[in-house]
This record gives C-alpha cells, sequence and structure tokens, in this order.
C-alpha cells in the first residue's frame, strides 16, 4: 500500500513542541510508575495496574493536546480476555491503545524495557511479560508465561511488527502475537491506529497536537487454527488490519460527521479522567 503523505512538518513549532513532549512524558511516567509501585504494598490486582495506567497515558495525551477517539466494529465479551493486536506507527501507540482498553490488560514487552528506570520496574510488577527476543527458550517460556496470565482473565496488548512504521502503511508481522493468543487460547482483537504519525514522529523530532483515531475490530476466533496455521492466521489479522487502513480518510470522516454515535467514543471525556467498566474499576 502505498503510504499517505503525514500532515506534521518539521515547523520551529514542531521541533518545540517535541521537546516538550519529551520532558512531560518522561515526568509523567516518572510520577505514575512511582505512584503505581507504592500502590503494590498496599494491593496487588490487575485493576490497579489498569487504573494507574490509564492515569498514565490521559496525563500524557491530555498534556500534548492529543484527543484520541476509537469506533468499534465489533462486540466484546465483557468477562472474556482478548489478545489486542495492533499496529505500531510511532512511540506514543501504547498509551494511545491504553487509554481504549477498558479491561483488565498486561502488555507484552521488549526484553530492553526492563532497564528502563521506572517502567522497567512498573512493568516487572505488573501482569505484563517481558520478551527476551535473543534467547528462542526464554521467548517460548515468556509466552507460556502470559497465555497463563491471559486464561487467569487478564488481556494483553501486543504490537506484532518489527519496527515503527512513521506512516499509514503495515510493516511484517512477527509470530509472537499469534503464538501467544493459540497458547492462551483466546480471541485476537486487530487493533487499527490510523493517524498517530500525523500528531508524533520520535524519528524526526517533531510533534504538535491534534486527533488520533483507532478502529477495535472484530473478535477473530481461534477455534480452527492450531500451530501449523500461524501464517494464515497473520494473513487474516493482517487483512483485517490492512482493510480498515485502506478505509482510512472514509473512517475518520464518518467519526467527524457521527461523533457521539453508537460504537464510536472519545477517550478523553469532557468530565473526569477517564472511565472504567464494571468489575474493572479499581
Amino acid at each position: 500500500m502505498a503510504s499517505t503523505p503525514s500532515s506534521l512538518q518539521p515547523t520551529v513549532f514542531a521541533r518545540a513542541f517535541y521537546g516538550w513532549a519529551l520532558f512531560w512524558g518522561g515526568l509523567i511516567t516518572v510520577i505514575t510508575t512511582t505512584g503505581y509501585l507504592l500502590s503494590q504494598l498496599v494491593v496487588r490486582r490487575p485493576s490497579v495496574f489498569l487504573w494507574w495506567t490509564k492515569c498514565w497515558a490521559w496525563s500524557i495525551t491530555a498534556g500534548l493536546g492529543i484527543r484520541v477517539r476509537s469506533r468499534r466494529v465489533g462486540k466484546l465479551d465483557d468477562d472474556s480476555p482478548y489478545v489486542f493486536v495492533s499496529n505500531h506507527q510511532i512511540l506514543l501507540d501504547i498509551p494511545i491503545v491504553a487509554l481504549v482498553i477498558n479491561r483488565p490488560f498486561g502488555f507484552v514487552a521488549k526484553g530492553e524495557l526492563a532497564r528502563i528506570p521506572f517502567l522497567g520496574a512498573a512493568i516487572r510488577c505488573s501482569p505484563s511479560v517481558f520478551v527476551d527476543r535473543s534467547n528462542p527458550r526464554k521467548t517460548y517460556e515468556s509466552l507460556k508465561d502470559a497465555g497463563e496470565q491471559i486464561r487467569k482473565g487478564t488481556s494483553v496488548i501486543i504490537f506484532p511488527e518489527g519496527a515503527r512504521s512513521y506512516e499509514m502503511g503495515l510493516g511484517p508481522f512477527q509470530k509472537g502475537a499469534f503464538s501467544l493468543a493459540l497458547e492462551a487460547g483466546v480471541p485476537i482483537v486487530p487493533v487499527t491506529i490510523l493517524d498517530a504519525y500525523n500528531v508524533f514522529n520520535e524519528k524526526r523530532k517533531i510533534a504538535r497536537p491534534g486527533v488520533v483515531n483507532l478502529v477495535i475490530g472484530e473478535p477473530i476466533s481461534l477455534s480452527s487454527y492450531s500451530r501449523v496455521d500461524i501464517p494464515k492466521l497473520m494473513r487474516k489479522v493482517e487483512e483485517a488490519i490492512e482493510s480498515q487502513i485502506h478505509a482510512g480518510t472514509k473512517t475518520v470522516t464518518e467519526m467527524d460527521r457521527h461523533a457521539g454515535a453508537p460504537g464510536l467514543s472519545d477517550a478523553i471525556p469532557s468530565t473526569g479522567i477517564f472511565h472504567v467498566s464494571g468489575k474493572t474499576d479499581p
């Protein structure tokens, strides 16, 4: 697919705003991870990690003037865990996706994140799993641990592309997310980020306020898949995300036209920090 040119240009404002984004994101990460680690001395529940992650994600995006809108295509069971598989455009995809998942979840994180001060410690104490991709045996053990976590009722968010794209196009997928979903025996939910590259680009060191749109797709049952079917499953998820990317401009236009309609939500509501529905409230 041909990439769509970004409306984010390297102006003086965009470069200065990128500096602010780094400062603000770092500050909020230190504050919220410290708060989460202290809360672990009192109570250890996946819902607590969800609450602090929402605080972290909302504070970062609100401080940068980024509004996140999501549209649901399929229906999700409130009592079932899922593997949320998202495309990956920019660094801020992580808080952007975290804003719209209103159920206990963890991340499947790169092993090198464990060495980052505050953040690494918070992830280690959360229902997340580090994956050491340099060692196949450790990778397999990590996926088994994550699968067990999911079967206990905690969903995971994973970005299966090998690198960030910095555009609307989709890069090649790695097998880990799909092996994990099969290990856990839960459906995959494709998540398509449409235009985050229009508000932030750490490669070019530019950023600006704006709106990011994403689509939460129809859950894909794995009942008819086995490990030998992983390439087929990967292609099905790729096609689901690619179809939303191809419909990107039309989808954003529809979101503009039907703001507030059922199935369309704004991750930064006009009142309150965020809402976590049902049993997931901490």
